[in-house]
Parts: C-alpha cells; sequence; structure tokens
C-alpha cells in the first residue's frame, strides 16, 4: 500500500492522541520482541536495502532472511547484478519462489540504475519510474535510505491501524489516504523508522490476520477490535516478554 497522492485527511485530535498513545506502547512492546534482520540493521548501502525489499515482494520475511546473505555474496553491486547471467541468478532466487520474475525484475532494475551512474533517486516520483519499485518500496526506500518519516504501510500496518481505532469490519474498508494519513502521523516522530519496524512486527505477530493474540495483547485496554470482543484483562501480558529474534513478516 503506499501513499494516496497529495489528498490530504484531517485527523480528530482525539486520534491523535490514540495514535501518541499507540506509538509509545508499540515501541516499549518493539524493544523486548521486536525482530532483527540484517537489511533493517543501521548504514546498510541503498543497494542491499533495495535488494531487501524487492526480494520481500510476495515472499515471507522468514524466507528472506535465509537467502539474503547469500544473494548479497553472490551479487554485491548493481553491476554485478547487471551482469549477471540468467541461470546464475534465477538458481539463487529459486528456495524463495517467483524466481522468473524476480530474475526479470532485479535485471531491469539494475540496468536502470546503472544508467544513473549507480545513483538511486531521492524523490518519490523518480523511485516509481524504476522498474520493480512500486509505492511502497518507494516508501521504504525514502525511510530507510535517506531518513524520511515514510510510514511503511502494508498489510500489516494497515489491519493494525484498522483494528485499533475502528471496529473489525472495517479494518479493510477505510479509504487509502485516511490509513496513509494514520500511518503517517504514526511514524512522525524522532524514531519514525523504529515506529515503523514495531508496527510491522506487531502485526505479523500478535495482531495477526488469523487468530490475533488478543487476550494477551498489550493495546487491548483501548483497542476498538478489542473491546467488540469484551475481553477479559489477564493478570500478565506474556507477549510482553522474550528477547529480539529473527521472524516473518
Amino acid at each position: 500500500m503506499g501513499p494516496p497522492g497529495c489528498v490530504s485527511y484531517e485527523l480528530a485530535p482525539e486520534v491523535g492522541e490514540r495514535i501518541r498513545w499507540l506509538r509509545r506502547r508499540l515501541l516499549s512492546w518493539f524493544a523486548r520482541n521486536g525482530r532483527s534482520f540484517l537489511w533493517c540493521e543501521p548504514d546498510r548501502a541503498p543497494y542491499e536495502v533495495i535488494v531487501a525489499e524487492v526480494l520481500l515482494q510476495r515472499t515471507t520475511a522468514v524466507g528472506v532472511a535465509r537467502a539474503y546473505p547469500g544473494f548479497i555474496e553472490h551479487f554485491p553491486s548493481w553491476t554485478s547484478l547487471a551482469q549477471a547471467p540468467c541461470e546464475g541468478l534465477e538458481r539463487v532466487l529459486r528456495p524463495l519462489g517467483l524466481w522468473r520474475q524476480k530474475t526479470l525484475a532485479f535485471q531491469s532494475l539494475a540496468l536502470s540504475i546503472e544508467g544513473r551512474g549507480g545513483v538511486v533517486p531521492r524523490s518519490r516520483t523518480e523511485l516509481e519510474r524504476l522498474p520493480g519499485i512500486g509505492p511502497y518500496t518507494a516508501s521504504a526506500v525514502l525511510a530507510i535510505v535517506y531518513g524520511r518519516a515514510e510510514p511503511l504501510l502494508d498489510v500489516n500496518m494497515a489491519r493494525l491501524l484498522g483494528r485499533f481505532l475502528a471496529s473489525p469490519e472495517h479494518t479493510e474498508a477505510r479509504p487509502r489516504r485516511m490509513l496513509h494519513a494514520l500511518a503517517l502521523r504514526l511514524v512522525s516522530s524522532k524514531r519514525s523508522l523504529e515506529v515503523n519496524w514495531a508496527a510491522l512486527d506487531f502485526g505479523a505477530l500478535v495482531c495477526c490476520a488469523r487468530q490475533p493474540r488478543c487476550p494477551e495483547c498489550p493495546l487491548r485496554a483501548r483497542c476498538e477490535y478489542a473491546r467488540s470482543l469484551k475481553l477479559r484483562p489477564t493478570p500478565t501480558a506474556d507477549v510482553l516478554s522474550g528477547s529480539r529474534s529473527a521472524g516473518g513478516r
């Protein structure tokens, strides 16, 4: 999911206050339970970030985490990727599935960036003109590579925001511009990238599409979805304990 153009969406003051509360809780949860991926580490080169985001398209982070180190080792630059024979690239990508589509996407993208002297664009418009770069991947580049307060609005973040702020039947029905406004407010802080990672992980591990872990969720006191289920509070929240580990998006 990407930003809906330049259309703004006015948020009520009480919604802003609830989002600030949500941000604090997510960061607290993430400090104890957040996952760690190589492509999320600080100071990753733009090439390494973009490769990870293309690999993640229609693939779980668990699978990408296994394949990513080997991919970077085989193809450490745009030049090596642009010059790679199709069969060699397909062989490395095969464990992730969709290897033919990803091979073509990587080769087209590598040739395009090589044609720009290896420079990754800094504007959304230019990024989305590159082959294989859609709105979400453009947001990831702007947020991770260039430090912009861009929301990584995928299905996990959309589901989390929809459930927290509205009834479950409206989770997927919210207008895109409203979802983007909510997500942008969520990540608009000095720790915007960390908030993004926290929301993505929380949506994947706790606020799951199926069988969400509502009884032990640290957000349940103010979550509309949890209220609709009329959950009884539990004395402890097991989901708050544990250590950071790798998993899937």
